[in-house]
């Protein structure tokens, strides 16, 4: 007998943990264009009322990464990084996560980021890269071919992730009711390469475990689910390592699996205050990125640039210790390396 959505919701009404054959069974529900809104809505909310079990998270990850279009990268994947965040955190900051990848590239180490157009922000990392003159390539030899160049690549969400297409209606509609599901972390977890690192920032730290179990689980080495505090007065926090208060970070796969709390003297560095960190449009974050490569960006920002490329050195394993990162993500911001890596990405694409 066939197993309605409306079926496995009413289960998770009466508490239900699903196992993996019934995770299996609802990704393909979620994503048939035969099964209606409605039925998708109240599944979602159940579950999300529910909230679900690590394994539950873990299993969906995993199914999704089983719908996702293959970018043929297992060359560099077994070494690479990917840094990222779920965004929701409205914190309005600057391209993070997207510069510091630009920063690791250039430093040798292959990237392999996974992002998406602006959704909560006015600036996603494939609005940014794009004006950089790096396209939203999709073919898996060019893909290849810009990792050999460059050290870097990146996979356009909804390409590689075609099945997600149906479920923007209802993820919208679920926004627009303020409700938070499950495809709020997702994303961040979905990179189809599996890049060998990550370092993943969550909007509430309730997640950090969550986050690093489904990774681990699902062929990620090694890595850091980060959570930044930038306000305690305020509580106001953000999906980032920062230079503006403690930092919430559960590692995996470093031999130090437990939930640590740095603060940025950690990485030899004092605290700033938030608004060092705030961005706005892509004309906004583009003059906020040249200053960063001309030496004129706020000093917050540029202290949350360090910890972030020191601690991916570090987690990549390029540097024996964080101490020795912060040497090298300081040569890197100074000398030049990422100016000359950008004229070379631009180059390279224009060909």
């Amino acid at each position: 007998m066939k197993v309605s959505l409306n079926d496995y919701s009413e289960l998770l009404a009466s508490g239900y943990n699903l196992d993996r054959n019934q995770i299996s069974q609802v990704a393909g529900l979620l994503i048939d264009n035969g099964v209606d809104e409605d039925s998708k809505c109240a599944f979602l909310k159940r579950f999300s009322a529910k909230g679900e079990t690590d394994e539950e998270f873990a299993g969906f990850v995993s199914e999704f990464r089983k719908l996702a279009k293959n970018p043929q990268l297992d060359d560099y994947a077994d070494r690479a990084i990917d840094l990222c965040g779920t965004g929701g955190d409205r914190s309005g900051s600057f391209n993070i996560s997207t510069f510091v990848s630009l920063v690791v590239a250039a430093a040798g180490v292959p990237v392999i980021k996974h992002g998406n157009r602006s959704i909560s922000s006015k600036c996603g990392s494939a609005d940014l890269l794009e004006a950089l003159g790096i396209p939203m390539e999709t073919d898996p030899e060019k893909l290849n071919a810009s990792l050999s160049e460059l050290n870097f690549c990146f996979l356009f969400a909804p390409y590689f992730h075609p099945a997600f297409k149906c479920l923007a209606p209802i993820r919208k509609k679920m926004a627009e009711e303020g409700i938070i599901t499950m495809f709020n972390r997702l994303g961040p977890c979905l990179n189809p390469a599996t890049p060998a690192h990550q370092i993943l920032g969550v909007y509430d730290p309730v997640y950090l475990e969550q986050m690093a179990h489904s990774l681990a689980s699902n062929g990620s080495k090694s890595g850091w689910i980060v959570h930044g505090i930038v306000d305690e007065k305020t509580s106001q926090r953000m999906d980032e390592l920062t230079a503006c208060g403690p930092n919430h970070i559960r590692p995996y796969g470093t031999g130090k699996d437990s939930k640590i709390t740095l603060e940025p003297n950690h990485w030899g560095i004092g605290r700033y205050p938030k608004k060092d960190l705030n961005g706005g449009t892509l004309q906004q974050n583009l003059s906020i990125l040249r200053g960063l490569l001309n030496g004129d960006a706020p000093a917050g920002l540029r202290a949350t640039i360090i910890i972030n490329v020191s601690s991916a050195l570090w987690i990549a394993g390029n540097v024996g210790s964080i101490e020795a990162g912060i040497l090298w993500a300081e040569e890197l911001l100074c000398d030049g390396s990422v100016s000359r890596w950008l004229n070379k990405a631009r180059e390279h694409f224009a060909k």
